[in-house]
Order: C-alpha cells, then sequence, then structure tokens
C-alpha cells in the first residue's frame, strides 16, 4: 500500500516535468516562433466543457511523448474560452479569446490550427484525436506545408501558383476561408486557370454571396431554403458540406415548429415531406434506403400524430 502511494506520489512529480509549456498571447508566440524558426500551433478549446478537448489535452497534450514530438517543431499556444472564466484570469481575457476565435473563424471544438510566424495558416484538425500518431499526421501535413510555403517564395509565376495551389488544396475545408490572400495571389499569377483557381474562386465568391444573404433573411427560414438550394449546384467539397449542414438544420427546427403545433394527420405528413427533403445529397441508393426507412416509420400517420401529442404534453 505504502509502495503505492509513494508511486503515485512520485507520478505526480514527475509528470509536470514532462509537461510542454503553453503560452497564451498568440503575438507573443509568433514573435518567438520566428526568434526560433518554428511554427506555431494553436489550441482553440473549451477546457472545463468540451469534453473531446479535455482528452486530447490529457491523451495527447499532456504526455511526454507529445512534448518530445513538439519540443523542436512549434511553439505551443492555448487559446481557452471555457465556462469559468476564472481559468483565463477573468472575463477580458475570455472576451480577447472569443474574438481570437472569431478572427481565426473557430467554428468547433477542440480546433487545432498550425500558423507560420507570419500568420499563415499551414493547417490542422477540427475535433478530437484519439492517439498521438493520429495527432502527428495533420500537424506533419501542416509542416510539410510551411516547407512548400518557404519553397514558393523562391519561385516567380506560374511554378509559384502551382506550389501554392499544393497549400492551398491540402487545407482542412474549415481552414481555407483563412487562406483568402494565398488565393488571390494564385489567381493574379495564372491567369490561364491552369491550377483550377478560377473555379475555386467562383465557389468563394458564391459562399461570401451566401453569407450576405443568409444575415440579410435569418428570419425567413423558407427564404434561407431557397437561398440554401441555388447555391448547392455551384459548390463542392466542404462548401457543399456546409450548405447541406445549414440545410438540415433549418430543415429540423421547421420539423420542431410543426411538432409544437401538429393536430392533424396533413401536419404529420409535411413532417414526412420535409424528413425526405433532409435526404438532399446523399448517394442515390442511400437516399432510396432511408426514404423507405421513413415510410415505414409514417406508415400510421394517426399514430404518430398521438406520439407527438403526448410528447408535446409531457414538456408542458
Amino acid at each position: 500500500m505504502f509502495k503505492n502511494m509513494f508511486m503515485a506520489g512520485l507520478a505526480a512529480l514527475v509528470v509536470p516535468a514532462f509537461a510542454a509549456e503553453w503560452m497564451t498571447d498568440l503575438d507573443a508566440a509568433r514573435t518567438k516562433a520566428a526568434a526560433e524558426n518554428k511554427a506555431v500551433l494553436v489550441d482553440f478549446t473549451g477546457s472545463d466543457w468540451c469534453g473531446y478537448c479535455i482528452r486530447l489535452k490529457k491523451q495527447v497534450f499532456d504526455t511526454p511523448e507529445f512534448e518530445a514530438y513538439a519540443a523542436d517543431k512549434f511553439v505551443l499556444v492555448e487559446i481557452d474560452v471555457p465556462r469559468d472564466v476564472k481559468r483565463v484570469g477573468g472575463a477580458e481575457n475570455y472576451q480577447k479569446n472569443q474574438t481570437i476565435c472569431q478572427q481565426y473563424k473557430v467554428s468547433g471544438f477542440p480546433t487545432i490550427m498550425v500558423l507560420n510566424a507570419d500568420n499563415k495558416v499551414l493547417g490542422g484538425f477540427v475535433g478530437g484525436q484519439p492517439s498521438l500518431a493520429a495527432t502527428k499526421a495533420p500537424l506533419d501535413a501542416a509542416l510539410a506545408n510551411g516547407e512548400r510555403l518557404a519553397a514558393a517564395a523562391k519561385l516567380q509565376g506560374i511554378d509559384r501558383a502551382k506550389l501554392l495551389m499544393e497549400v492551398y488544396k491540402s487545407l482542412p475545408g474549415e481552414m481555407q476561408p483563412l487562406a483568402e490572400d494565398m488565393q488571390k495571389e494564385i489567381a493574379e499569377l495564372d491567369t490561364e486557370n491552369v491550377t483550377g483557381i478560377q473555379s475555386i474562386a467562383q465557389e468563394a465568391a458564391v459562399m461570401a454571396q451566401l453569407e450576405a444573404d443568409l444575415q440579410k433573411n435569418g428570419r425567413d427560414m423558407d427564404k434561407m431554403m431557397q437561398l440554401l438550394n441555388e447555391a448547392q449546384p455551384k459548390v463542392t467539397g466542404a462548401n457543399l458540406n456546409n450548405v447541406l449542414q445549414l440545410r438540415m438544420m433549418i430543415i429540423s427546427k421547421k420539423i420542431q415548429n410543426i411538432c409544437d403545433t401538429a393536430d392533424s394527420v396533413e401536419d404529420v405528413a409535411a413532417i414526412k415531406a420535409l424528413m425526405y427533403e433532409m435526404l438532399t445529397g446523399l448517394p442515390e441508393a442511400q437516399r432510396k434506403e432511408e426514404q423507405a426507412r421513413i415510410d415505414q416509420q409514417f406508415s400510421n400517420p394517426e399514430a404518430i400524430l398521438e406520439q407527438i401529442k403526448a410528447a408535446r404534453k409531457q414538456k408542458r
């Protein structure tokens, strides 16, 4: 027993000695990275409420293996937005971190972003990772992008454009909007569209216009659905995923609104139609399979209506 207590106490003393140093000032971290010829790794986290953040820190970032891996590669920065603002020194620091999250278009936690000392995004990932090996893969890819950017700085014309495009395409979709300057430079260098930059620029313009239109019509769900449906065939990849996710959110809200007042089988039919609409964008075989499942689920509209009414009554 006493031996186990001693070993536990020893571990408590030893583990912090291996912990990597995390800064909280991003500007200071970039200055340090420039001086030490390193990249900046930013952990956007919710340290006391985000389960994936907590596990990533415990299973990866707080290990001596990660410290050894990161020591000569990264200056580490934690941008924390906890529920308890005391964890970041008070409301002022909390608001500062919120502003930084907005600046870097962080939409999910954890977001791990790698920047160079010039504040160019190199890569990273969004969401948890189960192990150091899984974490290292996107971080190594980001470091490779740093080397590409350094090599591109020595090139001109289409050769430079091609290398920049390699960097741009390798960025996670969530981070590509942060590389707008890179996208514009590629377009200026590649006037003959050798890299395919024109289609990317066109999609970016569609998404920018969509965002503006959605903000303008934020209270009109039917209009928002119309805008999303119009944008959908014009976009691909991460942009398409974003459009489909927004559609699903709006449809879910519309279904909930019907459930709040449903009193007829016509209302149930409207819910079923909206669930069909959720399947837009799925491969045909999967869409047919899901439609069959919905048909089975709604085979007795009267029973569905009673279930909706019962659930509504329970909420009250």
